[in-house]
């Protein structure tokens, strides 16, 4: 109980403080047009966004689950106790495991960087450069960040490095195609993926690797 009120407290905290930043912004914004939730893209979506959102699912499952099985040393990332995955593994099998993944999975990691990433990231760079180059730069940056947290936990091959870049930045582009393309600016679809994906991970990690 006492890890899950870590989880429940670890999850505030990086949800908030990736709500408060785009408020922030929003307060002080010229367009006073819009409220917050149409601001950072907390709508109902339209369109079809079925495929695409599968598609970024599994990629998500590929950086989580297929790197842990694919190199010993990404294994040895996902279950270190500095990182979610890990932490969530040392806790072991329990319903209160399984509601911490479902925290960390739904909250604190896919709806915390949707919202930030592609609800204000991407839609300020999109609306100063237009989609193509605003799209590519906040894949990128998205890419950047997670690159930068695998090279904080672990000494590996550049070339596995690399492909933590590449797929990370490839996620982020397709769940900003998503959302500004098949979604009418909504990060809810990216919101689904990105969540089955860390869930099915974290679940794996924790309970069956």
């Amino acid at each position: 109980m006492y890890e899950l009120m870590n989880e429940v407290i670890s999850t505030l905290f990086q949800v908030g403080f990736m709500v408060l930043v785009p408020f922030l912004f929003f307060l002080f914004r010229k367009d006073k047009s819009t409220g917050f939730l149409q601001y950072v893209g907390l709508y109902k979506p339209q369109g079809k966004t079925l495929g695409l959102v599968l598609l970024a699912t599994v990629l998500t499952l590929f950086l989580g689950v297929g790197l842990a099985l694919m190199n010993d040393d990404f294994k040895a990332i996902f279950f270190s106790p500095y990182s979610i995955s890990g932490k969530l593994r040392a806790m072991g099998p329990s319903w209160v495991t399984f509601i911490a993944i479902v925290l960390a999975a739904g909250l604190r990691t896919s709806f915390a960087e949707e919202l930030f990433f592609r609800g204000f990231i991407a839609k300020r760079l999109i609306n100063l450069t237009g989609f193509a180059v605003g799209n590519f730069l906040q894949a990128i940056i998205f890419g950047l960040l997670h690159l930068y947290l695998m090279w904080l936990l672990v000494n590996t091959e550049i070339l596995l490095l690399a492909l933590v870049f590449v797929l990370s930045t490839t996620i982020g582009w397709i769940l900003g195609y998503i959302k500004e393309k098949k979604g009418n600016g909504s990060i809810i679809p990216g919101w689904v993926a990105h969540g089955l994906g860390n869930f099915v991970t974290y679940f794996t990690i924790a309970f069956v690797l």
